[in-house]
């Protein structure tokens, strides 16, 4: 799916509310523009994707036991999940 992944922080669970999204990074361009997520839970869950003005600019599905790579369009995007089975850290990809 994609090469070696150097983490940048420690696995977290994702945040459950717009309010509450979270950038997974410092807002810097030396921060790590990639995020890859994971679903521990037994159902499919949904991560949302948001702008620094809480405008949602997408979503999209992850399976139960799944887990996905998104990258960052800007390093102040946030994100958050349709429930706290679904965590996150910020990584590098390496290729």
């Amino acid at each position: 799916m994609y090469g070696s992944l150097q983490l940048y922080g420690d696995e977290v669970a994702c945040p459950t509310t717009a309010e509450t999204a979270s950038p997974f990074t410092d807002n810097t361009p030396d921060e790590a523009p990639s995020v890859r997520f994971s679903n521990y839970g037994t159902t499919d869950e949904t991560i949302y994707y948001m702008n620094s003005g809480g405008v949602q600019i997408g979503c999209i599905k992850l399976r139960a036991g799944e887990s996905l790579l998104l990258h960052k369009r800007r390093t102040y995007h946030k994100f958050y999940a349709s429930s706290a089975e679904v965590f996150g850290v910020a990584v590098f990809v390496m290729r």
